[in-house]
């Protein structure tokens, strides 16, 4: 994140990033529908676990 960049303009410019993207990935064949969907799915777990501020046990 850059410093002028609040958090949530980084949110704002990582989330359509990654949409454009999988957008782009449908459209060129490289991602079927059903590849996209599991991969934003997978993607927003992975994103909560990361943004979870609660310490995880060892």
């Amino acid at each position: 994140m850059r410093d002028s960049e609040s958090s949530a303009e980084w949110c704002t410019h990582f989330a359509r990033t990654v949409a454009d993207e999988i957008r782009t990935g449908v459209q060129t064949g490289a991602l079927t529908f059903g590849e996209a969907d599991q991969l934003l799915a997978r993607m927003q777990v992975l994103l909560e676990q990361a943004l979870d501020l609660a310490p995880q046990p060892v």
